[in-house]
């Protein structure tokens, strides 16, 4: 069953941004998204005009990956991670895996703190996407060693939240909407966390197509929107918010690797439908493919239904 049609936010000139993350912002309408190779914010009005907030590898930022508005505190949340196979322009020599968290402020631009975890973290760590709480606290997955970690609003140290057993490769979360359920996207599916417990269990589904290769994640009146590459996927849940009741196709049209996307106000979904993060990147090489091989980038939207 498939719901409406998309159309086109913006198309992105800069071929070889690489894009990863997104992030909504109600106050000004505006929508974020991140850069993996450019190492920077892109800023996209409405009417589809765009242009920089923050230039590439400003405040020493790192590959950019996933980022969330605080709207009540006025922040930009940002994830900036380097690694041995991520290639950055600007060239990052020191190529160890390491993230920090970055917070901006929106109206000024000014970046008002970084965050990196406790001194107790000793092994590598590259931290993928991220979910703020109303409270201020924000939820980090980490994809190298398999953790959930947490900033605390208020405290200046990233600390270990979760590490779920037998899950690997945690990439998209988000909230339900009372805050009190974590969702985590990983190798084996989807994991339902409980914040308070830190409870942990897989969401079952009813349906042959299974929740997995997951990477964003958005809630959305008791469902959750999911990216799988070449296609989105809407799965609905139960009460319980434990089990897939149903499920929609969102878009399958010429999409190439969306990777994330932010649901804006009155049920407008917004969402990269060609990263070519893994089309338009050579890893082994450390480089991205040339121009000519690369297509500009296409930011769609789309009015979700109840």
């Amino acid at each position: 069953m498939k719901s409406n049609s998309s159309d086109t936010l913006a198309l992105l000139t800069e071929r070889d941004l690489i894009p990863e993350g997104t992030a909504y912002d109600p106050g000004s309408k505006r929508l974020f998204i991140s850069s993996m190779y450019k190492r920077k914010i892109v800023a996209i009005e409405q009417n589809g005009q765009y242009y920089d907030f923050i230039e590439s590898a400003a405040d020493d930022l790192w590959s950019t990956f996933g980022m969330e508005v605080d709207g009540k505190r006025n922040k930009l949340w940002v994830i900036s991670t380097k690694g041995k196979s991520i290639p950055t322009a600007p060239a990052i020599l020191d190529d160890r895996w390491q993230s920090r968290l970055y917070c901006y402020d929106i109206t000024s631009k000014k970046l008002t703190g970084i965050y990196q975890v406790n001194a107790t973290v000793k092994e590598d760590f590259g931290f993928n996407d991220l979910t703020v709480a109303e409270n201020g606290d924000v939820y980090i997955t980490e994809s190298i060693t398999n953790k959930i970690f947490m900033l605390k609003y208020g405290v200046q140290e990233i600390e270990e939240f979760l590490k779920p057993d037998g899950f690997t490769f945690l990439n998209g979360i988000t909230l339900s909407q009372d805050n009190k359920t974590l969702f985590v996207s990983g190798t084996e599916g989807l994991l339902k966390i409980d914040v308070a417990t830190k409870h942990y269990s897989i969401l079952q589904s009813e349906f042959t197509t299974q929740p997995q290769a997951i990477d964003g994640l958005a809630f959305f009146n008791n469902s959750l929107i999911a990216h799988q590459g070449s296609l989105i996927r809407r799965f609905y849940l139960n009460h319980a918010l434990d089990s897939i009741i149903d499920q929609k196709l969102i878009d399958e049209h010429n999409l190439n690797s969306s990777t994330t996307g932010e649901i804006g106000e009155n049920g407008w979904y917004y969402y990269i439908a060609n990263s070519q993060i893994r089309s338009g990147v050579d890893y082994t090489r450390k480089r991205v493919r040339s121009l000519d091989s690369l297509q500009e980038v296409l930011i769609k939207r789309r009015k979700l239904q109840p």
